[in-house]
Protein backbone atom coordinates (compact mmCIF):
# COMPACT_ATOMS: atom_id res chain seq x y z
CA UNK A 1 0.00 0.00 0.00
CA UNK A 2 1.64 3.68 -1.08
CA UNK A 3 0.68 4.69 3.25
CA UNK A 4 3.07 1.71 4.15
CA UNK A 5 6.92 1.97 4.03
CA UNK A 6 9.20 -0.77 3.40
CA UNK A 7 11.67 -2.57 5.38
CA UNK A 8 14.20 -5.14 4.32
CA UNK A 9 15.18 -7.25 6.90
CA UNK A 10 18.51 -8.95 4.84
CA UNK A 11 19.36 -4.96 5.24
CA UNK A 12 17.13 -3.32 7.92
CA UNK A 13 16.96 0.64 8.10
CA UNK A 14 14.77 2.12 10.48
CA UNK A 15 15.70 5.62 10.77
CA UNK A 16 13.45 6.46 7.32
CA UNK A 17 10.56 4.98 9.39
CA UNK A 18 11.26 8.48 11.52
CA UNK A 19 9.64 6.21 14.86
CA UNK A 20 10.76 8.49 17.51
CA UNK A 21 10.10 12.05 16.03
CA UNK A 22 6.40 10.47 15.26
CA UNK A 23 6.53 9.63 18.83
CA UNK A 24 6.17 5.94 18.68
CA UNK A 25 7.62 4.16 21.87
CA UNK A 26 7.34 0.69 20.47
CA UNK A 27 7.79 -1.35 17.46
CA UNK A 28 6.32 -4.84 16.82
CA UNK A 29 8.31 -7.45 14.87
CA UNK A 30 6.27 -9.88 12.66
CA UNK A 31 8.37 -9.85 9.75
CA UNK A 32 10.13 -13.27 8.81
CA UNK A 33 9.69 -16.39 7.42
CA UNK A 34 6.84 -18.20 9.08
CA UNK A 35 7.31 -22.25 7.71
CA UNK A 36 9.66 -24.49 9.39
CA UNK A 37 10.07 -26.41 6.42
CA UNK A 38 11.73 -23.47 4.66
CA UNK A 39 14.15 -23.25 6.73
CA UNK A 40 16.27 -26.66 6.06
CA UNK A 41 16.94 -24.68 2.33
CA UNK A 42 19.30 -22.03 2.23
CA UNK A 43 19.98 -22.17 5.64
CA UNK A 44 22.46 -19.40 5.13
CA UNK A 45 20.30 -16.76 3.62
CA UNK A 46 17.20 -17.69 6.74
CA UNK A 47 19.97 -16.74 9.27
CA UNK A 48 20.66 -13.68 7.65
CA UNK A 49 17.04 -12.81 7.32
CA UNK A 50 15.77 -14.08 10.40
CA UNK A 51 18.50 -13.62 13.17
CA UNK A 52 20.62 -11.03 11.83
CA UNK A 53 18.76 -8.78 10.22
CA UNK A 54 16.11 -9.01 13.12
CA UNK A 55 18.74 -8.13 15.71
CA UNK A 56 20.29 -5.69 13.84
CA UNK A 57 16.52 -3.95 13.59
CA UNK A 58 16.23 -4.53 16.90
CA UNK A 59 19.42 -2.98 17.60
CA UNK A 60 18.33 -0.07 15.68
CA UNK A 61 15.33 0.21 17.44
CA UNK A 62 17.16 0.41 21.10
CA UNK A 63 19.52 3.17 19.78
CA UNK A 64 16.13 5.02 18.96
CA UNK A 65 14.98 4.48 22.59
CA UNK A 66 12.05 1.91 20.96
CA UNK A 67 10.52 -1.04 22.78
CA UNK A 68 11.06 -4.04 20.61
CA UNK A 69 8.19 -5.92 21.43
CA UNK A 70 9.34 -9.64 19.01
CA UNK A 71 7.30 -12.58 18.24
CA UNK A 72 8.67 -15.55 18.86
CA UNK A 73 6.97 -19.32 18.84
CA UNK A 74 6.02 -22.33 20.78
CA UNK A 75 8.79 -23.87 18.37
CA UNK A 76 11.79 -23.38 20.89
CA UNK A 77 11.17 -26.10 23.21
CA UNK A 78 11.37 -29.13 22.19
CA UNK A 79 7.92 -30.84 23.17
CA UNK A 80 8.50 -33.55 25.37
CA UNK A 81 6.81 -32.44 28.28
CA UNK A 82 5.00 -29.25 27.40
CA UNK A 83 2.85 -26.90 29.53
CA UNK A 84 6.19 -24.93 29.10
CA UNK A 85 6.10 -21.46 31.29
CA UNK A 86 8.26 -18.19 30.60
CA UNK A 87 11.02 -19.20 32.62
CA UNK A 88 11.47 -22.87 30.98
CA UNK A 89 14.83 -23.48 28.97
CA UNK A 90 14.78 -23.14 24.90
CA UNK A 91 15.69 -26.67 23.45
CA UNK A 92 14.35 -26.23 19.80
CA UNK A 93 14.04 -29.51 17.36
CA UNK A 94 14.81 -27.68 14.18
CA UNK A 95 16.56 -24.94 12.58
CA UNK A 96 13.04 -22.50 12.62
CA UNK A 97 12.88 -23.07 16.05
CA UNK A 98 16.58 -22.80 16.61
CA UNK A 99 16.93 -19.33 14.75
CA UNK A 100 13.04 -18.02 17.09
CA UNK A 101 15.24 -18.81 20.35
CA UNK A 102 18.85 -17.56 18.93
CA UNK A 103 16.55 -14.15 18.63
CA UNK A 104 15.28 -14.21 21.64
CA UNK A 105 18.73 -14.50 23.36
CA UNK A 106 20.07 -11.74 20.95
CA UNK A 107 17.53 -9.79 21.83
CA UNK A 108 18.24 -9.90 25.79
CA UNK A 109 21.40 -9.18 25.49
CA UNK A 110 21.14 -5.88 23.15
CA UNK A 111 18.23 -4.24 25.72
CA UNK A 112 19.82 -3.62 28.27
CA UNK A 113 17.70 -3.01 31.08
CA UNK A 114 14.89 -5.37 29.82
CA UNK A 115 12.74 -2.55 28.06
CA UNK A 116 11.58 -5.62 25.41
CA UNK A 117 9.14 -7.74 25.56
CA UNK A 118 9.26 -11.30 23.83
CA UNK A 119 5.75 -12.66 23.01
CA UNK A 120 6.06 -16.68 22.25
CA UNK A 121 2.68 -17.77 20.32
CA UNK A 122 1.47 -20.96 19.30
CA UNK A 123 -0.81 -21.42 16.05
CA UNK A 124 -2.28 -18.27 14.59
CA UNK A 125 -5.91 -18.34 13.48
CA UNK A 126 -8.78 -16.34 11.88
CA UNK A 127 -12.46 -17.19 10.97
CA UNK A 128 -12.57 -15.95 7.58
CA UNK A 129 -13.15 -18.28 5.36
CA UNK A 130 -10.05 -18.99 2.72
CA UNK A 131 -7.78 -17.36 4.52
CA UNK A 132 -5.69 -20.78 4.83
CA UNK A 133 -4.81 -20.73 8.38
CA UNK A 134 -5.62 -24.20 10.56
CA UNK A 135 -9.21 -24.67 10.32
CA UNK A 136 -9.52 -22.80 6.89
CA UNK A 137 -7.65 -25.40 5.43
CA UNK A 138 -9.01 -28.50 6.80
CA UNK A 139 -12.50 -27.00 6.86
CA UNK A 140 -11.69 -26.56 2.48
CA UNK A 141 -10.46 -30.21 2.21
CA UNK A 142 -13.36 -31.80 4.14
CA UNK A 143 -15.93 -29.99 2.45
CA UNK A 144 -14.08 -31.10 -0.81
CA UNK A 145 -14.57 -34.62 0.10
CA UNK A 146 -11.19 -35.09 0.96
CA UNK A 147 -9.27 -36.64 3.91
CA UNK A 148 -7.48 -34.93 6.23
CA UNK A 149 -4.32 -36.51 7.68
CA UNK A 150 -4.38 -35.30 11.50
CA UNK A 151 -1.44 -36.28 14.16
CA UNK A 152 -2.85 -37.27 17.18
CA UNK A 153 0.64 -36.44 18.80
CA UNK A 154 0.88 -32.82 17.68
CA UNK A 155 -0.51 -31.09 20.79
CA UNK A 156 -1.15 -27.13 20.84
CA UNK A 157 -3.04 -24.08 21.98
CA UNK A 158 -4.02 -22.56 18.93
CA UNK A 159 -4.55 -18.99 19.29
CA UNK A 160 -7.19 -16.57 17.56
CA UNK A 161 -5.60 -13.52 15.56
CA UNK A 162 -8.47 -10.82 17.43
CA UNK A 163 -7.76 -12.24 20.72
CA UNK A 164 -3.94 -12.09 20.10
CA UNK A 165 -4.37 -8.76 18.89
CA UNK A 166 -6.61 -7.45 22.32
CA UNK A 167 -3.96 -9.15 24.76
CA UNK A 168 -0.92 -7.19 23.03
CA UNK A 169 -2.72 -4.25 23.29
CA UNK A 170 -3.49 -4.73 26.85
CA UNK A 171 0.34 -5.95 27.64
CA UNK A 172 1.14 -2.53 25.89
CA UNK A 173 -1.00 -0.48 27.66
CA UNK A 174 0.22 -1.74 30.50
CA UNK A 175 3.57 -1.48 29.87
CA UNK A 176 4.87 -5.54 30.39
CA UNK A 177 8.67 -6.60 29.63
CA UNK A 178 10.10 -9.86 29.51
CA UNK A 179 8.86 -12.66 28.02
CA UNK A 180 5.53 -13.91 27.75
CA UNK A 181 3.21 -16.88 26.48
CA UNK A 182 0.15 -16.02 24.20
CA UNK A 183 -2.05 -18.89 23.49
CA UNK A 184 -5.20 -20.15 24.51
CA UNK A 185 -5.61 -21.83 27.70
CA UNK A 186 -7.26 -25.26 25.93
CA UNK A 187 -4.83 -28.18 24.89
CA UNK A 188 -5.91 -29.84 21.21
CA UNK A 189 -4.12 -32.38 19.25
CA UNK A 190 -4.25 -31.13 16.09
CA UNK A 191 -6.31 -34.44 15.61
CA UNK A 192 -9.07 -33.66 17.93
CA UNK A 193 -9.31 -30.45 16.22
CA UNK A 194 -10.20 -32.02 12.91
CA UNK A 195 -12.87 -33.98 14.72
CA UNK A 196 -14.44 -31.31 16.38
CA UNK A 197 -14.94 -29.86 12.63
CA UNK A 198 -15.83 -32.88 11.17
CA UNK A 199 -18.55 -33.53 13.47
CA UNK A 200 -20.00 -29.68 13.42
CA UNK A 201 -19.44 -29.91 8.99
CA UNK A 202 -21.80 -33.11 9.65
CA UNK A 203 -18.95 -34.85 7.49
CA UNK A 204 -18.28 -38.42 8.72
CA UNK A 205 -14.94 -38.70 10.68
CA UNK A 206 -14.12 -41.57 8.28
CA UNK A 207 -12.67 -38.37 6.03
CA UNK A 208 -9.68 -37.94 9.15
CA UNK A 209 -6.96 -39.98 9.18
CA UNK A 210 -5.53 -40.13 12.79
CA UNK A 211 -1.75 -40.61 11.98
CA UNK A 212 1.77 -39.73 14.22
CA UNK A 213 4.04 -36.81 13.16
CA UNK A 214 6.68 -39.21 12.10
CA UNK A 215 4.40 -40.55 9.31
CA UNK A 216 4.70 -37.13 7.86
CA UNK A 217 7.73 -38.15 7.05
CA UNK A 218 10.09 -34.93 6.94
CA UNK A 219 13.34 -34.02 6.22
CA UNK A 220 13.07 -32.69 9.91
CA UNK A 221 11.68 -32.95 13.59
CA UNK A 222 8.32 -31.16 14.88
CA UNK A 223 8.13 -31.01 18.37
CA UNK A 224 5.28 -32.99 19.61
CA UNK A 225 3.63 -31.07 22.69
CA UNK A 226 4.03 -27.19 22.63
CA UNK A 227 1.78 -26.41 24.84
CA UNK A 228 2.30 -23.67 27.23
CA UNK A 229 1.03 -21.86 30.46
CA UNK A 230 -0.80 -19.06 30.60
CA UNK A 231 -0.34 -18.31 34.69
CA UNK A 232 1.40 -15.19 33.66
CA UNK A 233 -0.38 -13.83 30.96
CA UNK A 234 -3.68 -14.04 33.01
CA UNK A 235 -2.14 -12.20 36.29
CA UNK A 236 -1.12 -9.54 34.00
CA UNK A 237 -4.32 -9.27 31.62
CA UNK A 238 -7.51 -11.13 33.56
CA UNK A 239 -8.75 -12.06 29.70
CA UNK A 240 -11.49 -13.97 29.53
CA UNK A 241 -11.21 -16.33 26.41
CA UNK A 242 -13.44 -17.95 24.08
CA UNK A 243 -13.69 -21.87 24.54
CA UNK A 244 -12.25 -23.22 21.07
CA UNK A 245 -15.61 -24.80 20.17
CA UNK A 246 -17.27 -22.08 19.96
CA UNK A 247 -14.60 -20.73 17.31
CA UNK A 248 -14.98 -24.07 15.79
CA UNK A 249 -18.69 -24.16 15.46
CA UNK A 250 -18.31 -20.47 14.16
CA UNK A 251 -15.87 -21.51 11.11
CA UNK A 252 -18.17 -25.14 10.16
CA UNK A 253 -20.99 -22.13 9.86
CA UNK A 254 -18.36 -20.24 7.61
CA UNK A 255 -18.23 -23.51 5.44
CA UNK A 256 -22.05 -23.63 5.25
CA UNK A 257 -23.07 -20.59 4.19
CA UNK A 258 -21.46 -17.98 0.90
CA UNK A 259 -19.95 -14.88 1.25
CA UNK A 260 -19.66 -14.66 4.91
CA UNK A 261 -17.25 -12.71 6.66
CA UNK A 262 -15.70 -13.05 10.88
CA UNK A 263 -17.48 -12.44 13.16
CA UNK A 264 -16.08 -11.71 16.79
CA UNK A 265 -18.13 -14.78 19.35
CA UNK A 266 -19.10 -14.00 22.67
CA UNK A 267 -18.06 -16.57 25.46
Amino acid sequence: RKDLSYLDLLSPESAPLNLAQSCHREALILAGIAKPSLFEKEKELKRKVSVDGTLNLIQQLVDEGIKPIFFSSDSVFDGVTGHYDEESLPNPLNEYGRLKAEIEAGAREICVGGNYLIIRISKVFSLDKGDGTLFDEMAAILRSGGRVRAAYDQIFSPIFVLDLVKLVTILQMKGVSGVININSPEAWSRYDLALALAERMEVSSDHIERISLVDLQEAFSRPKNTTMKTDKLMRETGYKFTPMIKYIERIAENWKESGIEAKEISA
